[in-house]
């Protein structure tokens, strides 16, 4: 299949070639189908120290695997098709996540809905500590950092929910009741999050992990936040324990830097 077998490996400044393809709850013979035309290999479980692998999730409600093993190494790469995929055109609507996610070390694609379900933070760090080991107040705070930036994006970004404006029974009650109209909204919960994440030598002979997060929410504008309220104060916080944050694409993309 022409256009499709290739891009991911052929990336420009490839960094993971990947070699397999998971599909938690999807049809053997579709697997093999889908892989086949990828030119991966068909995989029901992820082997042991195997060359990178890709995840697919189902999107239907199935969609997050129960295996810790999914989101450690080998596997590189966690993505959802579009909810408008259908069997004959996967592997063409596929192609172009895996050309992307071929130049991170790992890589998240995932709508709204499927990515509140899972503890998206902890899930990074895990996948972040295997690959270099955090011990500590470090670890603690990467992961604090990483969840604040991933909440942003899910709730303020692409779901669009106020802030609590303050420490109140009646605020609480308020943003709990947007939350769940927002994720109950078909629209809004299919829009996606895209997570990045390489690591790089630093400067200093240690190493620098960029996670960069987007999300397709109407943006802000970065100020002072003096009067941000109870759940405004996110960003501050991640900016205390990055060594670099930047805020692109009119408040859309988050870039963070970490040493290790």
């Amino acid at each position: 299949m022409q256009g499709t077998t290739q891009e991911a490996d052929q990336a420009v400044g490839c960094r993971t070639r990947f070699a397999g393809l998971l599909a938690p709850g999807l049809a053997a013979d579709r697997l093999n189908r889908l892989a086949l035309a990828l030119r991966l290999s068909p995989l029901l479980q992820a082997p042991a120290g195997s060359a990178p692998l890709a995840v697919l999730l189902a999107g239907d409600g199935s969609a997050v695997p129960e295996s810790d093993a999914l989101w450690l190494p080998p596997v590189a790469a966690w993505i959802e098709p579009p909810a408008d995929t259908g069997a004959s055109d996967t592997a063409d609507r596929l192609a172009p996540f895996l050309a992307e996610a071929a130049k991170s070390d790992l890589y998240l694609n995932l709508t709204t809905a499927t990515a509140h379900d899972l503890q998206l933070g902890g899930r990074l760090l895990a996948a972040l500590s295997a690959r270099h080991p955090l011990e500590g107040d470090r670890r603690d705070d990467i992961e604090l950092a990483l969840h604040e930036a991933v909440s942003n994006a899910l709730v303020h970004g692409n779901l669009g929910v106020a802030g609590m404006k303050e420490l109140s029974a009646q605020e609480l009650e308020r943003f709990s009741r947007d939350l769940g109209d927002r994720l109950a909204d078909p629209v809004l919960a299919g829009r996606r999050i895209v997570v990045t994440l390489r690591i790089d030598p630093a400067e200093d002979g240690r190493r620098l992990a960029t996670v960069e997060i987007t999300d397709e929410g109407a943006g802000f504008t970065p100020g002072p936040r003096a009067n941000s309220g109870a759940s405004g104060r996110g960003l501050d916080l991640i900016g205390n324990i990055a060594d670099g944050l930047t805020i692109e694409d009119g408040g859309r993309r988050i870039r963070m830097r970490f040493r290790l």
